[in-house]
This record gives structure tokens, sequence and C-alpha cells, in this order.
């Protein structure tokens, strides 16, 4: 039986991040209790959380696969906090950069977001782009 061979699954180019980005952000600190990061999580229907340090820089995203992680090498939740589970991440993408660029650096570092910035140098957070908002820009 000869293999279906499929089509590849083209990204609108024309589209930039900031044009399908999250822009409201739900965040929490390094220090915040993960018992609290995983109330906020199920509250907002969200499976990461954007993680900041104190003065409002990113820092890194604690997942569900980082607390299913820490719970399955036996951690207790409730002795720890998100610094303790969470990726660090260096890896943003600006806002001006195309949905298809955004995929590549998605699969590149095989992640399913990305923390978006104004600028190459800031590590303000002004929005996230998921690979779920990719998809749904699939042409």
């Amino acid at each position: 039986m000869a293999k279906k061979i499929r089509k590849p699954i083209i990204l609108n180019h024309n589209i930039q991040v900031h044009e399908v980005m999250q822009k409201d952000l739900i965040t929490v600190k390094f220090d915040t209790f993960l018992s609290e990061a995983i109330k906020l999580m199920k509250q907002q229907g969200i499976s990461g959380l954007v993680v900041l340090d104190n003065i409002g820089e990113f820092v890194g995203v604690v997942s569900a696969l980082d607390i299913f992680k820490a719970v399955n090498e036996g951690d207790n939740v409730e002795n720890l906090v998100v610094d303790d589970v969470m990726t660090p991440f260096t890896i943003t993408i600006y806002h001006d950069k195309s949905i298809s660029d955004a995929a590549l650096t998605m699969m590149e570092n095989n992640i399913h977001r990305l923390v978006v910035t104004e600028s190459p140098r800031s590590k303000k957070p002004i929005g996230i782009v998921t690979s779920t908002d990719l998809i749904n820009n699939l042409i």
C-alpha cells in the first residue's frame, strides 16, 4: 500500500505576530507558590504562565508539563514556588516578525509558546503567541 503524501502546511507570511498574539498576558512572579499558579491556570483555562521577576521582566515560563514533571519526580507541590519548576526562558519573538518566523522558532526549539517583546533588547513582555494561535492562522 502506497504511503499518502501530505501537502505541506503553509502559514500566511503576511501576518505579523502582533496581529495574532494574546495581549492580555497572564503572569506570575517567580516566587509565587506553585499551588497558586496551578489555581490561576485552572481559572483561566490555560496551560502555561509567563514568569516575571521583581521588576516585571520576563524570566521564564511555567507550563502544565513542568508541573507534571515535578509531581512525577515526587515533589510536593505545596512546598514549591514557580522558580523551582519553571523553564528558564530566553527565547522570545519580536512583535513585527511573521507568524511563519514564530512557527519556525517554535519547531526549532521544541516549544509551544513564545513571549512577544517590542524590541530585541527588551525583556518586558507585551504578549504571547502559542502554537494554537498559529494553527488558527493556517491557510
